[in-house]
């Protein structure tokens, strides 16, 4: 029989970060930030308060790091298919249906939002808020100009702009989705596509305006 090999210290540390970690973000997505306790988290993780307080400082900080983790600054979803998928007409296929399904994540988006709230009371929280906007806007935005290459389209002027209303599309169906039932779905995703569509159609963007 082969005996499991010991974890070094660091390793151990790394997996009870990882456990509180998964613990904070379940209880934040099912509770909410201010009705979660450190006591909460760390049963969850089955750890102690102080295996807590060895890997973060308080309950903000395990927000953060739980907002990091869940909130990728770029979007590996539309890399993978990029490098994955060579055929033009596949592609963009591809990354219609991932952009029509963004609304599906809920619970990212109630994080997003948990956090949004949290930001306005603290300051180190607005802070990395706006960083995580810009980093994400960024990327969007470059993902979008390598549609527009793989379409063979002239991009816009200000992609950026395109990319945020996808970004505050996807966004805002989500949190539709929060309240609606299974029945509704084929309307998100439908509602998802129009968007996706007339903001990728070359017509509305070339004369500096979108038609609906």
């Amino acid at each position: 029989m082969k005996l499991q090999r010991r974890l070094t210290r660091q390793e151990s540390h790394e997996r009870t970060r990882k456990r509180l970690l998964e613990a904070a973000e379940t209880l934040f997505i099912r509770k909410g930030f201010d009705d979660t306790s450190v006591d909460e988290i760390s049963e969850r993780a089955g750890y102690s308060r102080g295996a807590f307080y060895s890997n973060f400082e308080d309950k903000d900080q395990v927000f953060l790091a739980v907002i990091d983790r869940r909130w990728p600054s770029v979007p590996k979803a539309l890399d993978d298919i990029f490098q994955q998928i060579s055929e033009p007409v596949l592609r963009i296929s591809a990354v219609r249906d991932w952009y029509s399904n963004q609304w599906r994540e809920k619970d990212l988006i109630a994080l997003q939002m948990d956090f949004s709230r949290q930001a306005l009371k603290d300051r180190s929280a607005r802070k990395r808020l706006a960083e995580l906007r810009r980093e994400e806007l960024e990327a969007v935005t470059a993902s979008l100009l390598r549609y527009f290459g793989v379409v063979n389209t002239v991009a816009p002027e200000r992609p950026e702009i395109l990319a945020l209303v996808l970004l505050a599309a996807a966004r805002g169906l989500a949190t539709l989705a929060m309240d609606g039932g299974l029945e509704r779905e084929h309307l998100y995703t439908e509602a998802a596509a129009l968007v996706f569509d007339r903001i990728t159609t070359p017509k509305n963007f070339q004369s500096g305006e979108l038609e609906c």
